[in-house]
């Protein structure tokens, strides 16, 4: 069983916790919503029980550290830490085939920034 945990920055900011309480909230009165996030709660399961090596369409690796947990057009990318920790890292929803570069090099920031303060 790995332990997975939530990115935040030095402030103590979490984009990707954000986005996971604002869909909460919507999931009261939208179907929709409810669904997503229920994916989202099923995927982070998954990660916790198999880590990486839940495969496709689950899981997949993306570049160096990242890998995408990929649940309906959401998507996490999130890294091994240490001690069978994952971190989540980022969160975008997916809109064109590729994972789009920008999205990528936030992940692999944010990763620095967990690194070094983590230390």
């Amino acid at each position: 069983m790995f332990i997975v945990i939530i990115y935040e920055d030095k402030s103590g900011k979490s984009p990707v916790t954000e986005y996971i309480d604002d869909l909460d909230l919507k999931a009261l009165t939208s179907k929709d919503s409810r669904i997503r996030l229920k994916k989202i709660y099923q995927y982070f399961e998954l990660l916790k029980m198999y880590g990486s090596r839940a495969g496709l369409p689950a899981s997949k690796h993306i570049e160096d550290d990242i890998w995408e947990l990929r649940p309906t057009n959401d998507r996490f990318f999130y890294a091994y830490w240490k001690e069978d920790t994952f971190v989540i890292l980022h969160h975008y929803i997916k809109k064109t085939q590729k994972a789009p570069r920008q999205e990528i090099e936030q992940a692999k920031r944010n990763l620095k920034d967990f690194l070094e303060r983590s230390r």
